[in-house]
């Protein structure tokens, strides 16, 4: 039986143990030993960027924050349908994790993160969008399990009342939210309503036409 082999670790800020691993020609993720993402099926985080980049219609210069680099999925597939004219604010939390995407090349045999389209914040989400001067026409959220399940608790903040009030004035009218989800929730999308956004949701497979079933959250501010 192939076995996995650790590449890296590291300990977050609240001391848990976030490793990187390869089994066969996969990659994983894991925050004490909790799986948070994984090569083998990205199918829904593409399709979070697909669905996005359609909702922005024929804006020839979107301005576009991506929350949670991740593994680089979103990121690659925003670039492959965004403009040339596109601005991309990404923002993780983690560096190591920037550092990984860069040594690693996940997604892509190039080096995304050096579009020139491309600008890098290492810093927590919800901090950022509390200082932000100018509008995004999208938010776009790839960040831990989605608004209902988290492997970092913090996270909790940038998907409750507060939290989407402030996505919300970090938008341009009319501004797009997408948000990348485990799992669907009546509940979110209620609080989405309640921040003032129109809010619908669609199903995105993790493989193509098959594998899990996720949800993609998008609200209209």
């Amino acid at each position: 039986m192939m076995r996995r082999e650790l590449l890296a670790s590291t300990t977050t800020p609240d001391r848990r143990r976030m490793t990187l691993s390869l089994h066969g020609r996969d990659y994983y993720i894991e925050v004490d030993g909790q799986g948070l993402m994984s090569t083998r099926a990205p199918g829904s985080e593409k399709a979070l960027a697909d669905l996005a980049a359609r909702e922005l219609g024929g804006n020839s210069h979107p301005r576009v924050l991506i929350g949670g680099l991740g593994l680089g999925f979103t990121l690659g597939a925003a670039l492959d349908v965004l403009p040339p004219g596109a601005s991309v604010v990404v923002v993780e939390f983690f560096e190591t994790i920037v550092d990984w995407n860069r040594k690693f090349g996940f997604e892509s045999a190039t080096d995304r993160l050096a579009d020139p389209r491309v600008v890098v914040e290492v810093t927590d989400v919800v901090d950022y969008l509390r200082d932000v001067k100018q509008p995004f026409d999208a938010i776009v959220l790839d960040v831990d399990n989605g608004p209902e399940a988290w492997c970092l608790e913090s996270n909790k903040r940038l998907y409750d009342g507060s939290g989407l009030a402030r996505i919300r004035r970090a938008l341009k009218p009319d501004g797009l939210l997408a948000v990348w989800s485990a799992e669907g929730s009546t509940g979110f999308e209620d609080r989405l309503v309640q921040a003032g956004f129109t809010a619908r949701s669609e199903a995105a497979r993790s493989r193509g036409r098959k594998g899990e079933r996720h949800t993609i959250f998008l609200g209209r501010a």
